[in-house]
């Protein structure tokens, strides 16, 4: 008995007896509609079965009326009230997508092959003094700080129309640009990391009040030439980015620590701002990078509405 969801490209091998299609494809992570909750009397969950009709119970009172009402052909069911009950193969196809899943697949799309060259905006931020956190927290109380911290910055990041890459450690990473003009990707990313800080803050006087705890973080800023494409082992290929461009954002990051500015751009990211209002863009710097030859032009950014700052 195994049940296969064509449309996520996952099977599940086992499952408890009795269960629905939707209580399958949740216990195994595959994103579903379900607006009633998965009582029968809405049709979002709704799938199409391509293969084990005859593996399948027979309709419930609540998906017959619906089924007729609609005018389904036999092979479309609601996933909420459908069982199996045989032992062959079932594979079905979700017929509504989450909004979320059809983003991130437009996305992918967009890539060919292994991956895809584009000039993107890529930051990086890490939090400061992590380790005498660790140090001074119990070990699960450092997981809920990290757990907060992350979901502070992830929604920024969204907001601004960005895309998490990577969390390391206390390290995240999102790229701009990917569906719209690199310029505007530029912006939005310096928006997103002036944002960051101000969320930080915010959240830091929380922290400090319920674990006694200060939270600080740099952000790095860089516009190039990035490798977009899946990445890993061929049964689990994820988002990711590759390049010089993404080793120098995050080095950039490192440096806010150096020059005591908690947010460094390249020159080339504050080339394409076509946009500076409400940024107050420090003067250059010549930084040597690890990695780069030449000396490497940055500049530290804050909000023109905020007091100067610094790392």
């Amino acid at each position: 008995m195994a049940l296969t969801f064509d449309c996520a490209a996952l099977s599940c091998p086992w499952f408890p007896p009795d269960s629905s299609l939707l209580d399958i494809a949740v216990a195994s992570e595959i994103p579903t509609v379900a607006a009633c909750g998965g009582n029968g009397i809405c049709s979002t969950c709704r799938v199409e079965v391509i293969e084990g009709l005859d593996q399948l119970a027979p309709r419930s009172d609540a998906e017959m009326l619906l089924a007729e009402r609609r005018r389904w052909p036999d092979n479309i069911r609601l996933a909420c009230t459908t069982r199996i009950t045989g032992p062959g193969r079932v594979t079905v196809k979700r017929l509504i997508t989450p909004p979320e899943e059809k983003k991130r697949q437009r996305r992918l799309e967009k890539q060919e092959g292994l991956g895809q060259i584009r000039s993107l905006a890529v930051l990086f931020a890490d939090m400061r003094n992590f380790t005498p956190i660790t140090e001074s927290c119990p070990a699960f109380d450092v997981i809920y700080i990290l757990n907060r911290y992350f979901s502070a910055l992830k929604q920024v990041i969204v907001k601004h129309g960005g895309l998490v890459n990577l969390y390391v450690g206390d390290e995240i990473s999102a790229v701009f640009g990917l569906e719209t003009d690199p310029r505007i990707g530029c912006r939005q990313a310096v928006d997103a990391g002036l944002d960051m800080l101000e969320r930080i803050q915010t959240l830091s006087r929380v922290m400090e009040r319920d674990f006694d705890v200060k939270l600080a973080i740099g952000v790095g800023i860089h516009f190039g030439p990035v490798i977009v494409g899946k990445v890993g082992p061929s049964d689990d290929l994820r988002f990711g980015l590759v390049g010089d461009t993404v080793n120098i954002a995050s080095r950039l990051e490192g440096q806010t620590k150096v020059l005591h500015k908690p947010l460094l751009a390249s020159q080339a990211l504050v080339d394409q701002l076509s946009d500076d209002s409400g940024l107050r863009i420090g003067p250059a710097q010549q930084i040597a990078l690890k990695g780069v030859e030449s000396l490497f032009s940055v500049r530290p950014i804050e909000a023109s509405h905020l007091p100067q700052i610094t790392g």
